[in-house]
């Protein structure tokens, strides 16, 4: 994450896709949850694209809003719009009461 913010930017967002077989690459559901939360400047998500199983269970362990599944390629564009309108309303949430 720490390059994410080399450039100055309004917002910061990181994307991670995966077939949510991240347990077979050594990854722990936890080790990423954590990671998702680290940088509370960065909006981190991860998005299971495949192995619906194994992507709920990983869901399921992730921090609320932070994993998302999706199975059909016509979901993304949905998911996509959620999460800049969360991000932008929460912008303007913080902003306003400064």
């Amino acid at each position: 994450f720490i390059l994410v913010r080399d450039e100055e930017a309004d917002d910061y967002f990181v994307f991670l896709f995966s077939d949510a077989n991240l347990e077979g690459y050594g990854v722990q559901p936890e080790t990423l949850a954590q990671v998702l939360t680290s940088d509370k400047g960065i909006n981190a998500y991860a998005v299971f694209i495949a192995e619906e199983a194994a992507a709920e269970r990983m869901k399921s362990q992730m921090p609320a809003g932070r994993a998302h599944v999706v199975l059909d390629n016509d979901g993304m564009p949905l998911l996509f719009k959620q999460i800049f309108t969360k991000a932008m309303l929460s912008s303007n949430i913080t902003m306003s009461s400064l």
